[in-house]
């Protein structure tokens, strides 16, 4: 590839056509060189004239002047200090020495930025400026750029070099605005080129480059169980019921049951470091106040009492690699949570002909993380290269597999096993009592009566008649507990009204009947025994569901209707 294509910018450098080529000389206004040449030579042959003795300095024979020597010495010398002064030669030098390699980045060069330094040489005879260039494939990103002062320290405000350097630092690649540029493509490649531009006074130009990668991981908790993430990035951000991209306002969800841990861990982007471990820990944080490790921190971090490693996987080849990536590519990333070790899956191709072929490769086995007692836990996953770098991630998770109270106490004040009869309720209803509740997940918690620790759900009741049909019963406040209170625990004879069931409407046929089969009712004059259900629910998104926590009480009763025909 020659220069030409290679640096293609003529556009953005209109004296790019004025390229000074490597290891050659420019020159710069040549008829006034040639003149100031022209008179050098004229005022040298005099000298050399005179020195022989032939003429004198101004044409005079056999007379010796030294003021007519000096002076013609120093028209010699200031004709030389012109030419050399004002530069008709222009000879660049141009050399990027760093990055090159696999880079990460410096955070301490500048406050809020990461750095990485550029060094190389951009000097020369007729030097005027260098500039340098931030190259993600074809696209170049102007903001990647900080130059350096005098000093060799970042100076944000320069827009170019104006400065000679020599094998020392020509200015610094801001990493977080490399990757801004790179945009989607980082996912793929974190090969950059950064190119140096030494500019002469005649407009020349001079070109090198040099190219380097940033160290690149994907190292996040996207999605667990059945409840989302939509920043994942924060990590105090609270699990959602709902996935993104939906408009929040969004509600806070708890997790309850056998679910799995999804995201990406992924080192890639240089070739001498790729991935070693992944391991996902779970920490008791009744405060969420764990703080998530800086990435490149040892391993392992200070772990709180009662930590539990939930999943580990070890990588030693790139087989395993290769046959079991976990880059997080899919809309909710890939599984995180694994048995130990290692087995095989057969990983089969067809060919022309019907020919299928089949290989044993390495292969991980996922599992659900059996979620623990409930409460507030964070989940840690750690990343690790095989050259020790580190990269993590927290996700903050309200556990809750409590039992949801559900138990009818009495219908009509009558207990269970006492005969009902349906001219006790003409004109009012039949109270029905009990519990449809559900304890906070902490009940303690400064977060008190508000999603997810508060997360009861519903409840509803029904009836059915033994070998009959059945039918609803309205209750009174289908999305409030009962009893409606707050956080508990409750006592044996709490309770509260679940429903006054206007029994004669959904029961009394009206006459001796009979009713039609499957009907729910009775005739008058006929009795027949009746189930009372009630159901209760909570939020907790349970399992990869979503289903919730739930509980169920049923309540035999035994009605007559003795309403007179």
């Amino acid at each position: 590839m020659n220069e030409e294509n290679r640096f293609s910018n003529a556009a953005k450098n209109p004296d790019v056509s004025q390229r000074q080529p490597s290891g050659r000389v420019g020159l710069r206004g040549c008829w006034e060189l040639l003149i100031k040449v022209i008179i050098l030579l004229i005022l040298i042959a005099i000298l050399i004239a005179y020195w022989f003795g032939q003429i004198g300095p101004f044409g005079q024979r056999g007379e010796y002047d030294i003021w007519a020597w000096l002076i013609l010495l120093l028209m010699i010398a200031l004709l030389i200090y012109l030419i050399c002064r004002q530069k008709h030669f222009v000879m660049l030098n141009c050399g990027v020495t760093q990055p090159t390699g696999c880079k990460h980045g410096d955070p301490t060069i500048l406050s809020g930025r990461i750095l990485e330094r550029i060094t190389g040489t951009a000097s020369g005879i007729g030097f005027s400026r260098y500039e340098l260039e931030l190259v993600y494939g074809t696209t170049t990103i102007p903001a990647g750029i900080v130059y350096a002062d005098a000093a060799g320290n970042p100076a944000p405000a320069l827009t170019f070099g104006n400065h000679q350097v020599t094998s020392s630092t020509l200015g610094f690649v801001d990493v977080q605005q490399a990757v801004i540029g790179a945009g989607s493509g980082l996912l793929l490649s974190t090969a950059f080129e950064v190119r140096l531009h030494v500019v002469g006074i005649d407009g020349s130009r001079k070109h090198c480059q040099s190219n380097f990668q940033l160290a690149a991981a994907r190292s996040f908790i996207k999605k667990v169980g059945a409840a989302f993430s939509h920043t994942y990035t924060d990590p105090n951000e609270a699990l959602c019921s709902v996935a993104p991209p939906h408009a929040l306002p969004n509600t806070p969800a708890s997790v309850g049951g056998g679910i799995y841990v999804r995201g990406a861990a992924n080192v890639y982007g240089c070739a001498a470091e790729k991935i070693s471990k992944v391991r996902v820990w779970q920490i008791p944080d009744a405060s969420f106040s764990f703080v998530q490790p800086a990435n490149g921190s040892l391993w392992p971090p200070a772990m709180p009492a009662g930590s539990i490693e939930i999943s580990r996987v070890e990588y030693t080849d790139d087989d395993q690699r290769t046959k079991n990536p976990l880059n997080g590519m899919s809309t909710w990333g890939d599984i995180l949570t694994y048995e130990a070790g290692w087995t095989t899956r057969p990983e089969c191709v067809n060919i022309d002909f019907g020919i299928e072929i089949c290989w044993p490769v390495p292969d991980i086995v996922e599992k659900l993380w059996s979620t623990p007692i409930s409460g507030k836990y964070t989940l840690l996953l750690e990343v690790e290269d095989d050259v020790g770098n580190t990269y993590y991630d927290v996700q903050r998770v309200w556990v809750d597999n409590q039992t949801v109270d559900a138990k009818i106490h009495s219908i009509g004040g009558l207990s269970p096993c006492v005969d009902l009869k349906l001219s006790s309720f003409v004109g009012t209803t039949a109270e029905i009592l009990g519990v449809a509740w559900d304890p906070p997940i902490v009940a303690s918690d400064p977060i008190g009566q508000a999603a997810p620790n508060e997360n009861f759900g519903s409840y509803s009741m029904a009836f059915q008649k033994n070998g009959g049909g059945g039918g609803g019963i309205t209750v009174a406040s289908p999305g409030v507990r009962v009893p409606n209170i707050w956080p508990g625990p409750l006592v044996p004879t709490d309770e509260g009204v679940l429903a006054n069931w206007d029994i004669v409407a959904a029961l009394d046929f009206g006459s001796a009947g009979p009713p039609p089969a499957g009907s729910p009712q009775l005739g008058r004059g006929q009795r027949c025994a009746y189930v009372i259900s009630l159901s209760v629910g909570d939020t907790t998104l349970v399992g990869e569901g979503p289903t919730n926590n739930g509980n169920w009480h049923l309540y035999a009763i035994n009605i007559i209707n003795d309403i007179p025909v």
